[in-house]
């Protein structure tokens, strides 16, 4: 399901199963009867399309045509029919491959009230018929068998079972992602392209440097460390990071690259690297707790003029947690 969340096979199978649960039975019974559809392909690819003069029909990708109906109906067939046996000692299933793909052509396409013309059949559809595929204890079967009754909640049940059975038994050799729906989540995408924003952090102190990159891996992972201005500017050439982190004893050094950007912020840390103490712990609320230390003479610079600079840092982490699902909470401590 992740950028890109695709709906995979074990994916609409489930949804058939959630929507007879919220009762949500015209959905269901479609979902459900397409899972021949992927089946049959999976389990026949080679029976395809044939012109009258025995070449193979190709699609628009050079590729040969799927015969689908035959596909479906040849799975249902082999591995689907058990599934539908009124009784386990029935020789033969209630509805066969070929029903139950004239049903899926008459939903889904059609929905002229259930009547194939050509063979004159009629499809019922019922709900509340107890675990019998049809409403054979109240209705009689016509002698011609042209009257196909069936209970939604049960045949999309049976389908379901005879699909998780199919994958159980050949996931492992057959590739069900050929037929995966993709979906793009752009909320992910953007929160994705959000984590990997590039942070610039320039420190003089390789201990703290190191200590701070750890410390902001769960903002973004990608941390650039430099040790002096001119590494910083080398190594990202016209390239520009997402924001810049500088500590106070780097101002004091030559070719410095943030400030010839114009665009990009910069935070600017407090001058008195070693006294600063930033731990992490959970809270009852399941909250994350950030507290931050730092000397005396560097509270102001933290705090900021009205607060300014912890609120933007509150809201930075509060904004990095969020795309986590997690909720931060930033404290200074005296």
């Amino acid at each position: 399901m992740q950028g890109d969340v695709s709906f995979t096979f074990l994916d609409r199978i489930e949804e058939v199963e959630l929507n007879i649960v919220d009762g949500r039975w015209q959905s269901a019974l479609a979902l459900a009867l397409t899972l021949p559809d992927i089946c049959g392909g999976i389990a026949f690819p080679e029976i395809v399309k044939h012109y009258r003069d025995g070449r193979v029909m190709l699609d628009r990708q050079k590729n040969p045509t799927r015969d689908v109906g035959t596909q479906y109906i040849r799975w249902f067939d082999e591995y689907a029919g058990d599934y539908f046996k009124l009784s386990q000692s029935d020789e033969k299933p209630y509805i066969c491959g070929e029903r139950c793909w004239q049903l899926r052509c008459e939903y889904l396409h059609q929905n002229k009230g259930f009547l194939n013309d050509e063979n004159n059949i009629r499809f019922h559809l019922g709900l509340n018929c107890g675990m019998s595929v049809c409403q054979l204890d109240s209705m009689n079967i016509q002698e011609n068998g042209n009257d196909i009754r069936i209970d939604i909640e049960q045949f999309c049940l049976r389908m379901c079972k005879a699909a998780k059975s199919y994958y159980d038994k050949v996931h492992l050799e057959k590739d069900f992602s050929l037929y995966n729906t993709p979906v793009l989540d752009f909320v992910q995408v953007t929160q994705k392209k959000k984590a990997a924003s590039i942070i610039a952090l320039v420190c003089g102190s390789e201990r703290y440097a190191k200590g701070l990159k750890e410390t902001l891996q769960f903002i973004s992972d990608q941390i650039m460390l430099f040790y002096t201005p001119e590494s910083a500017k080398t190594k990202l050439g016209r390239h520009k990071p997402d924001l810049w982190i500088v500590t106070e004893d780097m101002t004091s050094q030559p070719n410095q690259p943030w400030r010839a950007d114009r665009t990009t912020p910069v935070i600017l840390i407090t001058g008195n690297p070693d006294a600063v103490e930033i731990t992490s712990t959970d809270t009852e609320e399941g909250a994350l707790l950030v507290e931050i230390s730092v000397a005396d003479e560097d509270a102001g610079k933290v705090i900021g003029r009205q607060g300014r600079v912890i609120k933007a840092i509150r809201t930075l982490c509060r904004a990095a947690g969020s795309r986590n699902g997690a909720a931060v909470e930033v404290e200074i401590i005296d």
